[in-house]
């Protein structure tokens, strides 16, 4: 089930880098031969991206975005919709791969890498 991101934290992502997920399944048969397979007709892909937050005060737009990384997010055990990374076009579902992270004081540069659903 995806979740809504969070209202008073902005959807800016910068920076972004993106890959194709692995789109084949390989099968090796005991004579030696292989045959590879596609997974899904349309390869999936993974992007890592950048978000700028305020964190000044006990309700900085950063406070909000742990708020709801940990208790709506489930720490990216669901996953949430957000504005294509690709088209820049409607909202897309997104799945966290691993957790974020954040460096900097008053400003925070959080970093998240996300799969397509």
């Amino acid at each position: 089930m995806a979740v809504a991101w969070h209202p008073d934290v902005n959807q800016k992502a910068y920076g972004m880098d993106t890959a194709p997920m692995e789109n084949v399944e390989r099968v090796e048969f005991e004579s030696g031969k292989a045959r590879t397979f596609l997974k899904n007709t349309a390869a999936k892909k993974t992007h890592s991206f950048m978000l700028k937050m305020e964190d000044v005060g006990d309700n900085s737009e950063y406070k909000k975005f742990v708020t709801w990384w940990e208790n709506t997010l489930l720490s990216g055990a669901l996953s949430f919709y957000f504005p294509d990374l690709i088209t820049h076009d409607g909202y897309t579902e997104y799945r966290p791969i691993g957790t974020y992270s954040a460096t900097g004081q008053k400003w925070k540069e959080v970093s998240i890498t996300v799969e397509e659903m």
